[in-house]
């Protein structure tokens, strides 16, 4: 299943998530952060960690974001549904029915928690870094570059706060150039 399900949700993800992913690494998010702190001089960092994020997973909605994503194979979906509610023995004989949460140690559960956080990903990233700064077309000389003099004056008119976020699993870091920003 996850050699089916991976190729499909990997062209969905966001360059800014780095956790569980192919060819991706906790080295990879550092490597982000550090361009952030070190080029875009943002050296204030709002630091996010979502407790108990593995178990409280609704699943309700990651099958609604699962379905979203293009996995519509309903086969498929009942499957990974009845594995997400399989019963669960504890070591006392106690038998507990999950209703919400991911198996720790399942093979499909790093995958299905990029799933569920990857609209976060895109939601974050629609709010500071995917805004339009006024017509930057205006500022691309004929050669193709960017007149970057421009093209941060056109940013800074219009009002938004630049921010960047890198995630790895359930830890964000939002990256902010001053202190007022990172506190709001």
């Amino acid at each position: 299943m996850l050699q089916i399900l991976e190729p499909i949700c990997e062209a969905k993800f966001s360059d800014r998530s780095n956790g569980f992913r192919p060819n991706r690494s906790a080295e990879h998010a550092i490597a982000q952060a550090y361009a952030f702190m070190q080029k875009s001089h943002l050296h204030y960092v709002v630091d996010i960690d979502i407790k108990g994020f593995f178990d409280n997973v609704s699943h309700s909605k990651l099958m609604k974001q699962m379905w979203n994503m293009g996995i519509q194979d309903k086969k498929l979906l009942c499957v990974i549904k009845e594995m997400l509610k399989a019963p669960i023995v504890l070591p006392n004989g106690e038998t507990i029915y999950p209703q919400k949460g991911t198996p720790q140690g399942g093979i499909l559960s790093p995958l299905l928690s990029n799933i569920v956080l990857n609209e976060l990903d895109w939601w974050i990233a629609s709010q500071w870094e995917k805004q339009p700064a006024h017509n930057i077309r205006d500022h691309i000389t004929k050669t193709g570059a960017t007149h970057r003099g421009r093209a941060y004056d056109a940013f800074r008119k219009s009002g938004l706060k630049e921010m960047h976020m890198v995630r790895y699993a359930d830890d964000f870091k939002i990256f902010c150039s001053n202190r007022k920003d990172a506190k709001r």
